[in-house]
């Protein structure tokens, strides 16, 4: 295989993974706290792969292979929408709750909470809800959460307040699937927020433009076309090599 079929080979794998992105962005247009994934990527040149990495000498080749690079998801805050549910909270501002998994830490932007049969602040799927001291327990009546993050009980009486969390790094976070985040195994560790701001009785949408998305995936649907008949370009020459030289 030459090299010029493992460029456009390395292009149309590029082309792939960013169409599933994107189609994965326009699946999850309505999903609540919903950040749209963005996909990045890094050349590298023929010379330096073959040389493991050691770098091209002067005057090598220019040749240049996609190779993918963390993208992270788009922080920007989706519109909020009030529903007036007691349990549904978003934050107003930069943040993510922090929710306790079988798995670890998770985290997420979507506060549609509910409470557990014990009495737990959790997430739809279950998952208890952090406070700044641990899960909050509401006991067996309804709740009412504060702007300020403050959750109190069907009596005012504060049981805890909700750990908004922020990450030192833009690209922290990568997608956990549910609707959860999961820091990059490189990443710094959270830093709670002292102050945090929610909007009660509110839920944040997705950010994800939908026109934009289809858009995209129209272009990336193109590029892929061009690569793929570069590739069949590149194998019908060397066929035609082929059947000259056995000639």
């Amino acid at each position: 295989m030459g090299s010029s079929m493992w460029v456009g080979l390395s292009g149309a794998i590029a082309r792939l993974r960013e169409i599933d992105v994107v189609s994965n962005n326009l699946a999850n247009g309505d999903t609540v706290g919903f950040k749209r994934e963005r996909v990045a990527f890094s050349s590298a040149l023929q010379s330096a792969v073959s040389d493991l990495g050691v770098g091209p000498a002067s005057g090598a080749p220019g040749r240049a292979f996609a190779v993918e690079a963390p993208g992270g998801i788009d922080p920007t805050t989706g519109a909020l929408a009030q529903t007036g549910e007691p349990l549904d909270v978003a934050i107003d501002g930069d943040g993510w709750f922090e929710i306790q998994t079988p798995a670890g830490a998770r985290y997420t932007r979507a506060g549609a909470f509910a409470i557990a049969s014990d009495g737990t602040l959790t997430t739809q799927a279950g998952d208890p809800v952090m406070g700044a001291g641990g899960p909050i327990a509401l006991g067996d009546g309804p709740a009412t959460v504060l702007t300020t993050g403050d959750v109190l009980d069907r009596h005012g009486a504060s049981v805890g307040r909700l750990r908004v969390v922020t990450f030192p790094e833009q690209n922290a976070l990568e997608p956990a699937g549910g609707n959860l985040y999961v820091p990059r195994p490189d990443a710094a560790p959270p830093v709670e927020v002292a102050d945090p701001k929610v909007a009660p009785g509110s839920l944040e949408r997705s950010n994800v433009q939908p026109v934009a998305e289809l858009a995209s995936l129209v272009l990336l649907q193109r590029a892929f076309e061009v690569s793929v008949r570069s590739i069949q370009s590149d194998d019908q020459s060397t066929q035609r090599l082929i059947e000259e030289m056995s000639g």
